[in-house]
């Protein structure tokens, strides 16, 4: 697709060239004594060199050419090569400028796409490291509940025994 749009660039581009050439060539022919204008259009040399039937019809053939007008038409002919072979490098160097840019866009992607993939394999490994700190939270949490129920249970007995030991006395004491 990015090949077709600098291929119409160049199209058109040769197009404003042979509007121009044809232009400067009928303005030559309408005035033969008026100076040379060095911006000649590939239209207006297609058009001597061979018309086609529909412009025959148009343009009668030029018979009174003269080798000043060959050398003329010939001169034309560079020019307009010369502007075709320089929209063509330009072109080309606009396709080498996107597809580095495609390059450089690319690599970048692939980069971030990188480091996307190293930040959710860190937050994994973050997920992964909590749920086990909170298991063995828990695990020291019910532990920890665990040894407050004994040592409540251990209390209790002794609270228990240290009553009934006192109580047991006091009643020694009060029956003898």
């Amino acid at each position: 697709m990015l090949r077709l749009i600098v291929r119409n660039h160049t199209v058109d581009q040769i197009e404003k060239i042979m509007r121009d050439l044809t232009k400067d060539f009928e303005a030559e022919r309408q005035a033969p004594d008026a100076k040379q204008n060095p911006t000649p259009s590939l239209a207006g040399i297609l058009r001597v060199i061979g018309p086609t039937d529909r412009q025959t019809a148009d343009f009668p053939p030029n018979h009174h050419a003269t080798p000043e007008d060959w050398s003329d038409l010939i001169d034309r002919v560079r020019n307009a090569a010369h502007r075709v072979r320089e929209a063509e490098a330009e072109a080309q160097e606009q396709e080498i400028r996107v597809r580095e840019l495609l390059d450089r866009v690319r690599e970048d992607m692939t980069a971030a796409q990188n480091r996307i993939r190293a930040a959710e394999s860190h937050a994994q490994d973050i997920q992964t490291r909590s749920d086990a700190l909170l298991k063995a939270a828990d695990a020291r949490i019910k532990e920890a509940e665990e040894r407050a129920r004994t040592a409540e249970a251990w209390l209790s007995k002794i609270s228990m025994t240290i009553t009934e030991e006192f109580a047991a006395k006091d009643e020694k004491r009060l029956t003898a």
